[in-house]
């Protein structure tokens, strides 16, 4: 085979862009830290990579909507706690309104006060989070209790939300953990109709006070051991709940810093090693140039300028 001028040029030339091309590719790893940058820099890693970092995405997602369910909850557990609180002192205001030897003003008095209790009944279990009411199942934008008052202003009675406060509200947290975020109306203050709904003890209490009827009173007390029962199974259940989603978040970060560590084993740069790797292919390349400058007649290397 015959060695022209133009060969030696044209494969002088081609050297020249070949080094050109590993010192841009090395300047990118560099840069950005990466090994793998482009399919092309490694097809199997980069099918790796790919796969890590969808799984880190869906391990932030989990975490995001774990993170929405738990403020609701949480908000839901303080709900819990201040209507147990209500419902144990009405207990407590029926023992003392049962007792013989009272008379019509002192159970009068004691009647004020669950009167007051229960209009804080009401109020509590229409609290909301974040314009979201935490007992009305999947109506979360309709207060769930709406009440009847008297000409006095009176609570008279309280109902449930029609369309229901029931409904469950669940989010995926995890792989394969599904939680629900909410609690039910009635599984907090029983349904409207039950003989244990906690606002409808609260008005029969008070009606029992005001008329000094003492065997009304003493009826009521066994209802409210009821009451108080499941709202202590509320509470465990919420309470339960929010185990649920710590434990999902800790198995989350657990299986995002293996994903993480996993990716950067595939992906990122040696970065001392990239850095000596330059260096010497940047000597390579001031040699391939200055062979190629010898090469090259002058006349060539003056078009090219």
């Amino acid at each position: 085979m015959r060695v022209t001028q133009t060969l030696l040029s044209d494969r002088a030339l081609a050297a020249l862009r070949e080094g050109l091309s590993r010192m841009a590719k090395t300047q990118n790893q560099l840069g950005t830290g990466r090994r793998i940058n482009t399919p092309s820099d490694d097809p199997a890693g980069h099918s790796i990579a790919t796969r890590l970092t969808a799984r880190v995405a869906t391990l932030d997602q989990y975490d995001r909507q774990a993170t929405a369910a738990q403020g609701p909850m949480m908000a839901t557990n303080d709900l819990l706690g201040s209507l147990s609180d209500l419902a144990g002192r009405a207990q407590e205001l029926a023992v003392a309104g049962a007792t013989g030897g009272l008379g019509a003003g002192e159970r009068a008095g004691i009647a004020t006060e669950v009167n007051q209790m229960l209009e804080e009944v009401v109020a509590v279990a229409n609290g909301s989070e974040q314009g979201r009411y935490l007992l009305g199942g999947q109506e979360t934008r309709t207060a769930p209790l709406s009440v009847t008052r008297n000409v006095n202003g009176d609570i008279t009675a309280a109902t449930w939300n029609p369309r229901g406060v029931d409904g469950t509200i669940n989010a995926t947290i995890s792989d394969g953990v599904n939680v629900q975020t909410n609690i039910g109306g009635t599984a907090v203050l029983g349904a409207d109709t039950d003989s244990t709904f906690l606002p409808a003890l609260l008005v029969q209490l008070r009606d029992a006070l005001n008329t000094n009827n003492q065997a009304a009173v003493n009826a009521v007390i066994d209802q409210f051991n009821a009451a108080t029962t499941r709202l202590g199974a509320a509470q465990a259940q919420v309470g339960g709940q929010l185990q649920a989603i710590d434990r999902a978040t800790s198995a989350n970060d657990t299986a995002r810093t293996a994903a993480k560590a996993a990716l950067s084993a595939v992906a990122d740069a040696d970065v001392a090693k990239i850095a000596v790797d330059l260096s010497q292919q940047e000597a390579v390349y001031q040699a391939a140039l200055h062979a190629a400058s010898q090469a090259i007649q002058p006349s060539l290397l003056e078009f090219l300028k």
